[in-house]
């Protein structure tokens, strides 16, 4: 089983995806950025495009409006104002 890390990622009116996975990729405004478990801690602007999960071996692929991601020890957070699943 791959290493996971907790991924929340938040919307000013509900918690959107609050589970363990074990990798992300997302756009950043520096260009696209994969994250796995224990990735440097860092914070980035994210511009409108999709959420690539993986979970389980397989991926879920979410729209975002951009926003912020901060990966720390703990968790990978993303705050956007809107996520829905594609």
């Amino acid at each position: 089983m791959a290493s996971e890390f907790l991924l929340q990622v938040v919307t000013p009116d509900k918690i959107f995806y609050d589970d363990e996975v074990e990798m992300i990729i997302t756009r950043t405004t520096k260009g696209d950025r994969g994250i796995l478990k224990d990735h440097i801690p860092f914070v980035a602007g994210l511009v409108e495009g999709n959420l690539k999960i993986k979970k389980d071996g397989n991926f879920k692929e979410a729209k975002i409006s951009g926003g912020f991601v901060t990966v720390d020890k703990e968790k990978t957070t993303i705050l956007t104002e809107s996520a829905q699943w594609i």
